[in-house]
């Protein structure tokens, strides 16, 4: 796990390159996310890096350059990523395609931002998915293999989209008309409700604008999440939920990697991967997928008051003036799950995700945020949901950028628009009234 300090500015010349002077290193990125960008900068703040910039504003590599390092975010473009292997220096690439493979890398979990999203989708009880590919590539196959075991784990299939883009190069070459034609007849075919996952919030902004078109609702026919959790997001049609890839994380850890190659360290040969956040749940997926509003009203009422430690199954029932009986089976039948069995669920999975982002926080403290009063007890329970003990399943994915979030206390953070809390807050029936 990699820690940062504050940094303070000072006139001190920072670590030495071979020539004594500051570690010059270039940021060869033509398009770089900004939140993947703001984590190398941060890196280079703490360890006093010149960063050279040029690429970003050019497009272009500077020529005759010479420095210290390379960062290489150039994901579609390889053969840029060839010629900056021909510069010598050392470099870490972040890339999502299968070049270059001589290159030290560092890319996204997409087998856990995969089952991320299926988990995130059957929450809300929906039973018809879809999978929205980016391109034909590693990445995208990585994570749609991820998406749909998950789902077969549940019994469920899920169609495929076509690819939004079927060429990689500087420039793309597809016919926009033809493509949102053949886009909107792919979503007019799908049964409703049906939820898509995107490998991006880019392809997830392009389906609610095709739905937008095509006279398609969205969440009540089409829920749609992307990934990125980009400025995207809030300029949709739509708001969209994404799932925060932790792209910070990923340029901290990169320029952490290089900073090791740099004092003689030898290149990693395995991909690095750095694990998602959380959903950041917004309007596209927040419903239910539920016709009969009772089921839906009580999805909402557990959704409210899982911290409490008093929820009960009898009273989730009596809150909606209704018989256990009935409920109990009007809710297994729509949810596959017992009542009880979805209280848990909700826990837990608010549990994983404290877990994660309060790196310093004690097991019985996020037991007592989830409405589980003793610690044993959440012991127990939390390793008969995921097979390992809470501390086990942080060690699995440590969070990266640890202080980011121990000067915030937990209780606010429970509510914070990632939370199961927040995100189900809103929930409501699909039925006609």
């Amino acid at each position: 796990m990699i820690s940062h300090k504050t940094v303070t500015p000072r006139t001190f010349t920072g670590p030495a390159a071979s020539n004594g002077t500051r570690r010059k290193v270039l940021v060869a990125a033509s398009t770089p996310p900004g939140e993947c960008l703001r984590g190398v900068i941060r890196y280079a703040r703490d360890h006093e890096w010149h960063l050279v910039m040029d690429m970003v504003f050019t497009g272009s590599l500077p020529r005759g350059w010479r420095g210290d390092g390379i960062l290489a975010l150039i994901p579609y473009h390889s053969e840029l990523l060839a010629h900056i292997q021909r510069l010598g220096a050392p470099c870490v690439a972040f890339t999502g395609t299968e070049q270059p493979e001589t290159l030290p890398r560092i890319d996204v979990d997409h087998r856990l931002i995969g089952r991320l999203a299926a988990d995130h989708l059957l929450e809300r009880a929906h039973r018809s998915f879809a999978w929205a590919p980016f391109l034909n590539d590693a990445a995208n196959r990585e994570r749609f293999a991820a998406y749909q075991a998950r789902l077969e784990e549940y019994g469920y299939a899920c169609r495929v989209l076509s690819a939004f883009h079927n060429r990689i190069g500087p420039y793309w070459q597809d016919n926009w008309t033809e493509h949102r034609r053949t886009l909107i007849g792919e979503l007019k075919l799908l049964p409703s409700p049906t939820a898509i996952f995107a490998f991006n919030d880019c392809v997830a902004a392009e389906i609610v604008d095709a739905c937008c078109d095509a006279g398609l609702s969205v969440p009540d026919d089409l829920a749609v999440l992307g990934v990125g959790d980009s400025i995207v997001c809030e300029t949709s049609a739509v708001p969209l939920s994404s799932i925060d890839d932790d792209m910070e994380a990923m340029g901290y850890r990169a320029a952490a990697i290089l900073d090791t190659m740099m004092d003689g360290a030898e290149a990693p040969t395995e991909i690095e991967r750095v694990s998602p956040k959380s959903v950041m749940a917004r309007l596209s997926t927040d419903i239910a997928a539920v016709k009969d509003p009772r089921i839906a009203r009580a999805l909402s009422y557990i959704a409210e008051h899982y911290p409490d430690p008093m929820l009960t199954v009898p009273g989730v029932a009596t809150a909606l003036g209704m018989s256990r009986r009935n409920l109990e089976r009007g809710f297994r039948d729509t949810t596959g799950r017992t009542i009880y069995e979805h209280i848990v669920h909700v826990r837990m999975q608010e549990a994983s995700r404290l877990l994660k982002t309060h790196p310093r926080a004690k097991s019985a403290e996020i037991a007592v945020l989830v409405g589980i009063a003793e610690s044993g007890t959440f012991f127990r329970t939390f390793r008969r949901h995921f097979g390992m003990s809470p501390k086990a399943y942080r060690d699995l994915a440590p969070p990266s950028d640890e202080s980011r979030n121990l000067e915030a206390s937990l209780r606010p953070v429970v509510s914070r628009p990632g939370s199961v809390r927040q995100a189900s807050s809103r929930v409501r029936s699909t039925a006609v009234a």
